[in-house]
């Protein structure tokens, strides 16, 4: 009886291989850029949530107050100032502040009254925070004799990723801006 083994030759194995290398790198390939994709949506999901918690909380502020401090009328600022008066005993006169103070601290709340209160939002983030204070008169004349008819603050409001700085702020793709008129209730 004549047996013939069959064997693999030195060149079938290194097709093998190649192929398998080709079909991993293209497997690899596709891994890493759904990983990178999935990294920038996380991004944008925090730059996004960060911005609606602070926009929020401005809000909530804001439309509680009684007389608006900083900036003037008609003009912008990147912090706010402004007065909740309530007549409730523990509030009493309320002063709020916001501004930015630095990517490790966050947007600084200040709020001043029978307690002081200092919070700080949007932390580790680098924000772009402007505020621009609006109001319509119903009369005419001087400033002094404005019947003010109708007021608020425009906030613009814009978060970056975590480790973008000043200097690269324009390559942040992820970067959420949002950009919303409060309307305060109160006249004054």
């Amino acid at each position: 009886m004549n047996i013939k083994k069959k064997a693999v030759s030195l060149i079938e194995v290194l097709i093998g291989v190649i192929l398998s290398s080709i079909l991993l790198v293209g497997v690899m390939n596709l891994l890493t850029s759904g990983l990178k994709d999935s990294a920038k949506s996380l991004t944008h999901q925090d730059n996004m949530e960060t911005a609606n918690i602070l926009m929020s909380q401005i809000e909530y502020d804001l439309s509680r107050a009684t007389e608006i401090i900083n900036p003037d009328w008609n003009d912008e600022g990147n912090g706010a100032l402004w007065v909740f008066d309530s007549n409730s005993v523990d509030s009493g006169r309320m002063i709020f502040s916001y501004d930015y103070a630095d990517p490790q601290k966050g947007v600084h709340r200040h709020v001043e009254g029978n307690k002081i209160f200092d919070n700080y939002f949007a932390k580790g983030h680098f924000v772009e925070l402007k505020f621009k204070h609006f109001a319509v008169d119903a009369g005419k004349g001087e400033k002094e004799d404005f019947i003010i008819e109708k007021h608020g603050m425009w906030v613009d409001l814009t978060v970056y990723s975590k480790d973008i700085t000043e200097a690269n702020k324009e390559k942040d793709k992820e970067a959420f801006t949002m950009r919303r008129l409060i309307v305060v209730r109160r006249p004054f």
